[in-house]
């Protein structure tokens, strides 16, 4: 099952991932901004750095969500048969809280793997840029700050992942009650769950974006060499007092339409697979 998830997830995450980021980590804002929304950034990058600029740090995510991914549901699937005292009909608020419990280990992995993604896309120009790919950029942040450095924004991812999976998997479940019909099975694969599944995504990405605004600013390459920010709560402070608060939503739409297909695919592919395993198992034990 996570083999199938991962890469109906790899490939529905490929949308838009150098947009957001540009977004988020532009500090002009007004009428002297770079980029004005999410089609400008687009036609930017395609104009100055080809359809290959789209996908700079991809390689790091398409590696890591192998991991990711199957970390993220075998660690909700132990918690949730933990916290849950009836395992067949679990309460929303025992999903939540298994996938909180998901999102906080999933940090211990995705911090990193985020960190290189961002220092990739954050890079313009070629014949400037500070890393050669995702290797020599893992090199060169170990050499320079040791493995600790690939944790820089590790506290910040963890307040991003922790609610933001809780509000991810309860969302789906809501969704699949509020959408399916009394007399529907939730474990067949339809229409109706791919819009669960999609709209679980953009409701987990809402629940937390204004920190991974600044989860990106941290994780810049541009905080790397200037060290603006002291800690979360001071980039916070200095990011609302110098560019309003308007910029913790900066590349929600590009962050939204990404969100929806990437967590449709995924959410309906465990279904699918799911029941595929479950069918074989029975067949087998008969």
């Amino acid at each position: 099952m996570d083999a199938d998830v991962n890469a109906a997830a790899s490939l529905t995450r490929l949308c838009l991932p150098s947009c957001r980021v540009r977004l988020q980590t532009q500090h002009e804002h007004g009428t002297g901004r770079r980029y004005k929304g999410v089609y400008s950034c687009f036609r930017s990058i395609i104009r100055e750095e080809k359809v290959a600029g789209l996908f700079k740090g991809m390689a790091s995510p398409l590696v890591g969500v192998a991991v990711a991914n199957s970390l993220l549901f075998g660690v909700y699937g132990s918690a949730l048969r933990h916290v849950a005292s009836d395992i067949d009909a679990p309460t929303v608020s025992d999903i939540f809280w298994a996938g909180s419990i998901s999102g906080f280990v999933n940090a211990f992995f995705s911090c990193p793997m985020e960190l290189v993604k961002i220092r990739l896309q954050n890079q313009e120009a070629a014949a400037n840029a500070a890393y050669k790919g995702p290797i020599d950029c893992i090199r060169k942040i170990v050499a320079k700050d040791g493995i600790r450095g690939l944790y820089k924004g590790f506290g910040t991812t963890i307040i991003r992942e922790t609610p933001s999976y809780g509000a991810y998997f309860a969302s789906y479940e809501l969704m699949t009650r509020l959408i399916l019909p009394p007399d529907a099975d939730p474990s067949e694969p339809s229409a109706r769950l791919l819009l669960a599944g999609g709209m679980a995504g953009v409701v987990g990405w809402l629940s937390t974006y204004p920190f991974d605004v600044v989860k990106t600013r941290l994780q810049s390459i541009e905080e790397d060499s200037t060290k603006k920010y002291k800690n979360l709560s001071n980039a916070f402070r200095v990011i609302a007092r110098e560019e309003g608060y308007r910029v913790f939503f900066s590349g929600l739409g590009a962050t939204a339409i990404r969100a929806f297909p990437t967590n449709a695919a995924t959410f309906y592919v465990v279904v699918l697979v799911r029941n595929f395993m479950n069918s074989n198992l029975t067949g087998s034990a008969s």
